[in-house]
């Protein structure tokens, strides 16, 4: 239990020191984000703000693998949360090296990321055929589900495609996916406090947080895809191999929050030309955003990003605490 602590507090300035000389690098080769060109302005300052810092957390938390197997603290669980993790980043990674080369915000299209993340799934799933089987908690219940194969494919491809795809929705805002990651293993921590989750949860929280000293408010680095793509997959290798596939949606609400938007906006406008939000996804909606030429169903709201970020974090921290509520070990 020692040295993953030490890993956790040990990476927290390097993680911080990397990241910050990371977007130098970046901020000089003239590699930035790019903003849409098209409908409501919102982010237009932070055009050419350096991008791909999860990049920065796949190398550092890659680097705990060989020392995390050399002191024989690496599981098949363990193993399997950082695969998990570090294949979906890898697909982020992709994502954001075609945008920078075709020099647009969209690198892969829809389609194209659902079938790498689809072929992902199905290689782990036959890869820890035995990690991948937990029993699963209810919420709220002392049952415990044991589903066929079929369905825990079925299981385990839904969470990797829904969680990565909630991440990358919520990285919106500087500093908010980073935080609600954060938020989420801190959860974990209190639920599963045996050795094999905690030697890959600690390394990863301590290397968020030292990243956070650079994308929180105003950001100096993005995640990029190649982040929350990686966040939202060691999210959702976390909650296969620990059973609670169906406790995530409490324990990551704020995802839940973000994704529904999307859906209910799309939806809502097919059946009746007209929109809910101001933007989606949700956190949008909370901005000032010039260009506004039509009407939505919800209040106009325009706090700064800043406690936009800040009251989301509470949100989701709610959500932790009733995800802890609804694990009855």
């Amino acid at each position: 239990m020692v040295l993953p602590v030490v890993l956790c507090l040990f990476l927290v300035p390097v993680a911080a020191i990397v990241a910050h000389l990371f977007a130098a690098g970046m901020r000089r080769a003239s590699l930035g984000q790019r903003i849409r060109k098209y409908g409501p302005h919102l982010h237009e300052s932070k055009s050419g703000t350096p991008t791909m810092g999860g990049a920065v957390i796949l190398l550092l938390w890659g680097l705990c693998l060989p020392v995390l197997h050399h002191f024989q603290l690496l599981s098949h669980e363990g193993l399997f949360i950082f695969l998990g993790g570090l294949l979906c980043g890898g697909i982020g990674l992709l994502d954001d090296l075609l945008s920078l080369q075709h020099k647009r915000s969209l690198g892969l299209s829809p389609p194209q990321k659902i079938i790498l993340v689809t072929g992902l799934s199905t290689i782990l799933f036959f890869l820890f055929p035995h990690a991948v089987r937990t029993p699963l908690y209810v919420p709220f219940s002392a049952l415990i589900l044991s589903p066929s194969a079929i369905l825990t494919f079925l299981l385990v491809l839904s969470v990797f495609l829904a969680t990565t795809n909630s991440m990358n929705l919520t990285d919106g805002l500087d500093g908010l996916a980073t935080g609600v990651t954060i938020l989420v293993l801190l959860g974990y921590l209190f639920l599963f406090p045996e050795q094999e989750f905690q030697n890959v949860i600690l390394p990863l929280g301590g290397i968020l947080i030292g990243f956070l000293w650079v994308n929180a408010y105003p950001a100096h680095l993005f995640l990029g895809d190649v982040g929350s793509f990686a966040l939202g997959g060691a999210i959702a290798s976390l909650a296969i191999v620990s059973g609670t596939a169906l406790i995530l949606p409490l324990l990551a609400g704020l995802l839940v929050l973000e994704s529904g938007s999307v859906i209910l906006q799309v939806c809502y406008y097919r059946l009746a030309k007209k929109r809910i939000f101001k933007i989606s996804p949700l956190h949008h909606h909370f901005e000032r955003a010039e260009g506004i030429d039509y009407s939505y169903l919800l209040p106009t709201v325009e706090w700064p990003e800043p406690k936009i970020v800040l009251r989301l974090w509470i949100v989701q921290a709610i959500f932790v605490g009733l995800g802890i509520l609804a694990v009855c070990r």
